[in-house]
Order: structure tokens, then C-alpha cells, then sequence
């Protein structure tokens, strides 16, 4: 039985294959309850009592289905990290404008420094950073070749602008060291931000050279994109998955109360009335490798309510999502059946497939860790004007970690 690892560092180097796989097809999605979304001025904490109501558990949808053949997945040039390295999240302003971010050098014992590198058509180079506090980089967005932003972490949480020349820091937080950001997405000139605090989590909105905050509450969030004035923020609380969409000038917050342990760790906006979330649901307690069982999660939103989709996988994670249309969607993850390969499933406006990227890493008897084979994190962005996707993410874990890029 293969193993599974959900929520836990990442590390880097490039690999690549043309794989096949045998996955199903999921059905319809099938409806979650629907809940009370709270409006609220841009800084209002919390949830009203209707959101905080709970509701029975419901079970999980079952998929069934067909075979489907996997496409072809190439790799890319080795981006040239060093030591134990991780690509975490990938985004894309054009062919010849990709960028990936992690982290390198790192160990069990060390944090390891910043990992951004940017593909410019031919080959992948590194994009110095300058930052001696930063640890690891965790998002970025890239709103044209002008204007890409990163946000990491390290002795403080740090955000920097790169307008095609050099990057420009901003500290929000200050020295504060128990703040941590998430996420970025750029559109227009402005970003967005999500970030954890000791007391909750928030949402920053950076235009015109100053932060405001633009709302705050409990739980964490784990993601955010924002497209056609459309702000979506995704995460989880002790109750399960949370869900914000702001404006310029109203918030609202919903939750989806019958998942318990669910979360949510990437959005994407398609359309105002198109939006798909995914994540996982824990089964099960961490491991001693912070590692804990779950089911993937997809949540569907068109404009009126959330719908659970079904999937044609039941064991693993869902960690990244992007889209080019309505009918041309996919997800990046884990399936805990089968090791070693990163799971992508696509859409095709009706139902989900799986498919599965190469074998990175066979299992080994004398393996130093347990998880030494298993897929960790993984990130997805497609290239606008193009049929390009491309994946990231890491294989193994401490000392055995290696990363991967992936391009289909």
C-alpha cells in the first residue's frame, strides 16, 4: 500500500516523463448545503451566527468511471538549485514569463535560503533575491513582466516587487516575527495578500505604494486570487473549509460546515460565477513526519452557491488549481495510491479524470525515510494565450527532498 504525505515542506531539482495512468471519471458534482454569507465593511472580523451554525456531516461523493489516458508531461531544463532544494508555486504571464519559487539548500537541521527562478522560453535562471532574512518563498503572481510579486518567510514575513529591473521589500508586519504570509495574487497594478497572525488571520491590499488591511478574522488562510475586481481567500478552521470574496467595497465570508476537517490550499477565478477551490479532508492523525490521511477536496462556485465535485481519487490532497475555460480545468496533488508521481486531474466542464505524472522516485528497501518516495506539495499554473501547463513541486522529505518541474 503506498503512503501518503499531505501539508508538509518541500524541496527541489527537475525531473520529467511521458507517463499513463489508470485513473476514473467522476460524475456530476453534487451540491453542498448552502450558507449565509456574511457582508461586512473591509476590515470586519468573524462570521455571523447563521455561518457558525453547524450542520450534519454528509458523506463524501463516490466516484466511478473509465480509464482515460494520460497525456504527455515533459521536463524542463534543471532550474539549478542547490542542495535539497523545492519549487512550492508556479505562475505564468506568458510563454516566455514563467516563474517558480521555494526554497534551497536546505536540511533537516537548517531552513535553507530563497528559491525564484524565472523560464524565459528556453531555459530556466535564477532571479537573485538579495534578502538574507528570507527562509522560503511561498507564493507568487505575476501580473506582467513588469510587475511580478513574491511573499516568504523568515525572521519576518517579507514581500517584494520586481519591476522587471530589481526588487523593492516591503515589511507590513514590521519585526513582528509571528506573522506569516501565505499567499499573493496581482491584477491591475494591485495585490492581495494573505497572511497568519497570532490572532487570526488577514487579508493586505497593496495599491499605489501603501497597505491597508482589507479584512481579517479566525482560522487561516492558505490562498488567494483575485480577477475582474473579484477577490477570492481560501483556508480552514476547527470547523472545516473557509471561503472569502471581496470587492472594492464588501466582504463576505462562507464556510462549509458538513465537510469537518476539510481546507482548503488553492482558488481560481474563472468568472465571477466560475470558481473552483480544492484542498483535502483529514481522515486521520499527523504522522510523525507531520504527514496525516486525507481525502482530496474540489468545491465548485456559480454564483449562487458551493457544490462538492465528485473525484475519481479518494486518498491524497489537492494542492494547486488553475484553469483556461469553463471546460479546461486542472488540479495538482497527491494520490496516496500511487506513490512516488505527482496526481493531475482535469476537467472537462462534466467530470473530473486522473492522470498521473512520471515515477519520480521508486520506493527502496533501505530508503532513508519512510516518505523518501513520496510526492510532497505541488503547484499549477497555466500560460495564458496557450494550451501550456506547467507543474512543480518536490519528492521526498529532510535531507532526501528533490524537486521537480513538469510542463505538458
Amino acid at each position: 500500500m503506498a503512503k501518503m504525505r499531505v501539508a508538509v515542506a518541500t524541496a527541489g531539482v527537475c525531473l520529467l516523463a511521458a507517463c499513463t495512468a489508470d485513473p476514473t471519471a467522476a460524475r456530476a458534482p453534487s451540491p453542498v448545503p448552502e450558507r449565509t454569507a456574511a457582508s461586512a465593511s473591509p476590515t470586519a472580523p468573524g462570521r455571523t451566527a447563521a455561518q457558525d451554525a453547524a450542520q450534519d456531516a454528509t458523506p463524501a461523493p463516490r466516484a466511478t468511471g473509465e480509464v482515460a489516458q494520460a497525456p504527455e508531461w515533459k521536463a524542463a531544463p534543471d532550474p539549478g538549485l542547490s542542495g535539497s532544494a523545492a519549487l512550492v508555486d508556479v505562475a505564468a504571464g506568458g510563454p516566455g514569463d514563467v516563474w517558480a519559487v521555494g526554497y534551497q539548500d536546505s536540511a533537516e537541521d537548517r531552513e535553507g535560503s530563497p528559491a525564484v527562478v524565472r523560464w524565459d522560453g528556453t531555459r530556466w535562471r535564477e532571479v537573485p533575491v538579495g534578502e538574507r532574512d528570507l527562509y522560503h518563498v511561498e507564493g507568487v503572481s505575476v501580473g506582467g513582466p513588469d510587475d511580478v510579486w513574491i511573499v516568504g518567510n523568515g525572521e519576518t514575513a517579507v514581500a517584494a516587487r520586481w519591476n522587471g529591473r530589481r526588487w523593492t521589500w516591503e515589511r507590513p508586519f514590521g519585526i513582528a516575527h509571528d506573522y506569516r504570509f501565505t499567499d499573493v495574487a496581482v491584477s491591475g497594478g494591485r495585490a492581495w495578500f494573505t497572511a497568519n497572525t497570532p490572532s487570526g488571520t488577514v487579508v493586505l491590499e497593496w495599491d499605489d505604494g501603501e497597505f491597508r488591511n482589507a479584512y481579517q478574522s479566525g482560522g487561516t488562510l492558505r490562498a488567494i486570487t483575485v480577477k475582474d475586481g473579484h477577490v477570492w481567500a481560501v483556508g480552514g478552521d476547527e470547523s472545516g473549509p473557509m471561503v472569502l470574496h471581496g470587492t472594492s467595497t464588501v466582504w463576505e465570508a462562507f464556510r462549509i460546515p458538513d465537510i469537518p476537517g476539510g481546507r482548503l490550499n488553492r482558488v481560481w477565478q474563472i468568472s465571477p460565477s466560475d470558481v473552483w477551490a480544492v484542498g483535502e479532508i483529514a481522515t486521520g492523525s499527523p504522522d510523525v513526519y507531520g504527514d496525516r490521511p486525507a481525502e482530496p477536496l474540489a468545491l465548485h462556485w456559480d454564483g449562487s452557491r458551493w457544490t462538492r465535485a465528485e473525484l475519481p481519487v479518494s486518498r491524497g490532497a489537492l494542492h494547486g488549481v488553475t484553469a483556461f475555460d469553463g471546460d479546461d480545468v486542472w488540479a495538482s496533488g497527491v494520490d496516496a495510491d500511487h506513490s512516488g508521481q505527482p496526481l493531475l486531474l482535469h476537467f472537462d466542464g462534466t467530470r473530473w479524470t486522473a492522470r498521473y505524472g512520471p515515477l519520480l522516485r521508486p520506493y527502496e528497501e533501505d530508503q532513508q525515510y519512510d516518505v523518501s518516495d513520496d510526492v510532497g506539495h505541488t503547484g499549477i499554473a497555466g500560460v495564458p494565450g496557450t494550451g501550456t501547463v506547467w507543474v512543480v513541486g518536490s519528492v521526498g522529505w529532510g535531507d532526501a527532498e528533490a524537486g521537480f518541474t513538469l510542463r505538458r
